[in-house]
């Protein structure tokens, strides 16, 4: 895998796709920002109208709703031109980046690595996913890796719940083995809830861990030696910038780590230099490879 340099962002900055885009992003984002007040403004005064007419009938539930909906809609509408501001920036920026890391990227629309094996096991029933900005390719061994952004959700009666949302790092290992491992926060009181086929493995010589996660395996005896010193450091270290789950399968592991939305341009709503923004995105792939070597010499 490709350690980014300032050379590449150099490079990416005079990409000839990278750089059309880098000169027209703040004219584009101006006019989708004040195309979005308009129909804002124009949505809110027409909602009240709509509002007071129908109120005036005696119909004012109808109205609320009537009135909350044309307010809805300009919204909507006006989102639109911001997000594909900014979708015309970003989508050049990754493809050119990974195209130089030896990668292919895809916005939406491809199957997620490795999480139909290990997504069960660390998160339980999902109700709902969407999976977005993947980054995949084979190291020098020919071993598959990738790194993509996940939400999933749950429903919880009339409610949905977020059960996790953030980075998921998929690669092949070089030495494939049996059994399952599954290593996932510790759920306190409720940790007497287990996968099924999978027993509890105990870290008792590292509190630290034990007090973080909770490890489960198919194979406990491999699991402890799977799970060693340099695997527990590194977790928990990642811990530190949120909820980190772990899958280590027979070939693939899957590691998700929960944290905010990433390879993004930055605000529309707000102004920054073309190549301010590329370098956002830039800071944010060169991050993630960065993770994914880390958890590759631990895991393997």
């Amino acid at each position: 895998m490709i350690e980014y340099s300032a050379q590449h962002f150099d490079d990416l900055c005079r990409d000839d796709s990278v750089r059309a885009e880098i000169g027209a992003i703040e004219e584009k984002r101006r006019k989708a920002v004040r195309r979005f007040w308009l129909l804002l403004v124009g949505s809110i005064v027409l909602g009240l109208v709509v509002l007071v007419s129908l109120a005036g009938a005696e119909w004012v539930v109808s109205g609320l709703v009537l009135g909350v909906l044309v307010i809805v809609v300009g919204i909507v509408a006006g989102v639109r031109p911001l997000t594909a501001a900014k979708e015309e920036l970003k989508h050049p920026v990754l493809e050119a980046l990974a195209r130089r890391g030896g990668m292919e990227y895809l916005p939406s629309g491809f199957d997620p690595p490795v999480f139909p094996s290990a997504g069960r096991i660390l998160f339980g029933g999902i109700s709902s996913h969407s999976f977005t900005d993947l980054f995949h390719g084979t190291d020098s061994e020919g071993k598959r890796f990738a790194v993509y952004e996940g939400t999933l959700t749950r429903r919880q009666g009339k409610n949905t719940v977020t059960v996790f949302t953030g980075q998921l790092y998929a690669f092949q290992r070089r030495s494939p083995s049996g059994g399952e491992t599954a290593i996932v926060p510790d759920k306190g009181i409720f940790n007497f809830f287990k996968p099924s086929g999978m027993e509890r493995v105990k870290f008792d010589t590292d509190p630290a861990f034990e007090k973080k996660f909770e490890v489960y395996a198919s194979q406990p005896a491999a699991a402890s030696l799977l799970v060693g010193s340099d695997v527990r450091s590194e977790l928990l270290q990642l811990r530190e910038g949120g909820r980190v789950f772990a899958y280590v399968g027979a070939e693939d592991v899957l590691v998700a780590i929960w944290g905010k939305n990433r390879f993004e341009p930055g605000s529309m709503f707000r102004a920054r230099s073309g190549q301010e923004r590329v370098k956002l995105m830039f800071d944010d792939v060169c991050a993630a490879m960065g993770v994914l070597r880390r958890l590759k010499s631990v895991l393997d």
